[in-house]
Order: C-alpha cells, then sequence, then structure tokens
C-alpha cells in the first residue's frame, strides 16, 4: 500500500456521500472494475452466487457463494472474471463514523478490527483473505443485506437509522463468524493476527516513550508492520487522532507536566519534548489548550489534555 503509487487511491469524500459516508451495491460481471485501485474507505463483499477472481496482496483468489472478504483502506486490488462464470457480489463501502460517531466503540469489536483491518495486512500463501460463512449464516447475512439494499434503494424517512442498524447487526455477526472460524483454524492464524496486532500498539508505546526525538512517520509505520498511510488511518480508527495529531497530544501532555513541575525555560522543553523551533512549540501548544506555554505556566494550571 504505497503511497506514491501506480494506481488510483479513491478519497472516500470521491465516492461516499460526506454527511453520510455508506454505499450498497451489486456487482456482477458486467459491472465489476476491473482497474488495479485502492481507496480511503472499508469495503467489506459477499458472493452472492457465481464466482470471480479477486486480485489482493499480489495474488488472485477465487470467489464463489458465501464468501466473504474485506478489502481495507488504501489495500490495492481489483475484480477478474473466472472463464466465463457469471457472478452476483454484494459489495458494502463506508466509513466507521457512517455506524457511529465515536469510532472507538465500533474498535471494541475486536474480531471485527481483526477481520476488517488486520486480516487483510498478512498476505502469507496459506492465510487466505477470505472466510467461506456457513450455510445458516449465509441466510442471515443475505437477510441484513437484502434490508440494506432496499433502505438504500427506496430512502424512506429514518432510512440512515435503518442503515446504522442493519450495519452495526452485520458487523457484529461478521465478528462473531471470524471468532469461531479462528477456533477452527488452529493456533497459525491466530498467532499471526496477534502478532500484527501488537505490533500496532507496540508502535503506539514506542511513541509515547520516544517522543521527544525526530520521529517519522515512516519509521514508526514499519514498527507496526504497516504502511505509513494506513498506519496513521488505524490511528485514527483506534485512537480517534491521526499520527500527527496523537504525536502533538503525546509531546503537549509531557510539556504541560514540565511546565507545572520544573523550572526550565520554555525554549528547553520544547527542545526535550521534540520540537526543534520555539515558534512551532508555541503554535502548538496554543492549538491544543487555547493559551501560550507562558500562560499556562503563570495560571498554575494542573488540567491535562484528554
Amino acid at each position: 500500500m504505497p503511497e506514491n503509487s501506480d494506481y488510483p487511491i479513491y478519497a472516500y469524500k470521491e465516492m461516499l456521500d460526506e454527511q453520510f459516508p455508506f454505499k450498497i451495491e451489486s456487482r456482477s460481471r458486467s459491472t465489476m472494475n476491473t482497474i488495479l485501485h485502492a481507496h480511503e474507505h472499508l469495503q467489506l463483499c459477499y458472493m452472492l452466487s457465481g464466482s470471480c477472481l479477486h486480485f489482493a496482496a499480489g495474488r488472485h483468489y477465487v470467489l464463489t457463494k458465501g464468501d466473504l472478504f474485506s478489502i481495507p483502506p488504501y489495500q490495492e486490488h481489483r475484480l477478474d472474471p473466472r472463464d466465463d462464470m457469471d457472478f452476483v457480489m454484494i459489495q458494502v463501502d463506508f466509513m466507521p463514523h457512517a455506524v457511529n460517531e465515536n469510532l472507538r466503540d465500533m474498535t471494541q469489536m475486536q474480531t471485527f478490527v481483526d477481520f476488517a483491518y488486520i486480516r487483510p495486512l498478512i498476505s502469507e500463501s496459506d492465510l487466505m483473505p477470505k472466510i467461506t460463512l456457513p450455510p445458516a449464516t449465509q441466510s442471515i447475512v443475505e437477510s441484513l443485506l437484502d434490508v440494506l439494499l432496499r433502505e438504500w434503494e427506496e430512502r424512506e424517512e429514518g432510512y440512515r437509522l435503518a442503515i446504522k442498524a442493519e450495519l452495526l447487526r452485520l458487523l457484529v455477526i461478521i465478528g462473531r463468524q471470524y471468532k469461531r472460524y479462528v477456533q477452527t483454524q488452529g493456533q497459525q492464524e491466530r498467532q499471526k493476527v496477534a502478532q500484527h496486532r501488537e505490533a500496532f500498539y507496540e508502535a503506539i508505546t514506542y511513541m509515547q516513550t520516544h517522543y521527544n526525538e525526530d520521529l517519522h512517520l515512516e519509521e514508526v509505520a514499519a514498527k507496526a508492520l504497516m504502511a505509513p498511510s494506513y498506519f496513521s488511518y488505524m490511528l485514527k480508527l483506534i485512537q480517534g487522532k491521526s499520527y500527527i495529531e496523537l504525536l502533538s497530544s503525546i509531546r503537549m501532555q509531557a510539556s504541560m507536566g514540565l511546565l507545572n513541575e520544573t523550572g526550565l525555560s520554555i525554549s528547553e522543553i520544547a527542545t526535550r519534548v521534540g520540537y526543534n523551533h520555539i515558534s512551532h512549540f508555541n503554535r502548538t501548544f496554543k492549538k491544543h489548550t487555547g493559551v501560550t506555554p507562558g500562560d499556562y505556566r503563570r495560571s498554575g494550571s494542573g488540567e491535562l489534555l484528554p
């Protein structure tokens, strides 16, 4: 998922409504997207019938009825025909805040996050980037998708609330099904996903302990085993802040402690928390707190940022 890629990366505002970033549609052989591309939003796809090929993570995968897969932000992919076979695939595109304005409420569903955002990053040949739902779950999912399609097409009063409720239910079902799936796959899948999840949180810890250094997004993202753009996206999803926002918040917390607890000059404090230019430090501090570092120190405020 390189930032300077040879394929288009669509901003979600180009493809989805900014006020309600959600879309659901049916894809077939005649309407499938065969151009390699990526997008900022999450895409969930379910094979309703037939078969086609999905190109992702540098490989082709065969999709057949009952298969469910996730395309996370910034992952290059495309659909390809499989011989003369036709298919019907339901494609759900959305940004997490379409479900819940508080993104971290949604990320409490760890198994769904693992399935939708972590697992697709793992491209080992023995880890297929899809799960095949059992017949009973297929019926439930197909019923939910039918409701979502109908609400989206008819758009009667309250359709957004109805879509949010049904979409949230779909995500819960997917998370539960994925949990059952990994239980049947043994230790390998759980360990691979856990390794990538732990690397992500270790990268955050690294930011919290090395904030005084000249940190670069590329460096920290590598520790998270993620491309820079995807790492910043995941921070926004899990922490509610982009990379720059989170690093600034960590540095501001540290600087407020130093202002309250030491007699160091503001210039020295700026250097200690990772700022080479005091003017940049002063602007960032005022943006986060509403006051200058000097005013903050004089007020003796003990209040810290959330």
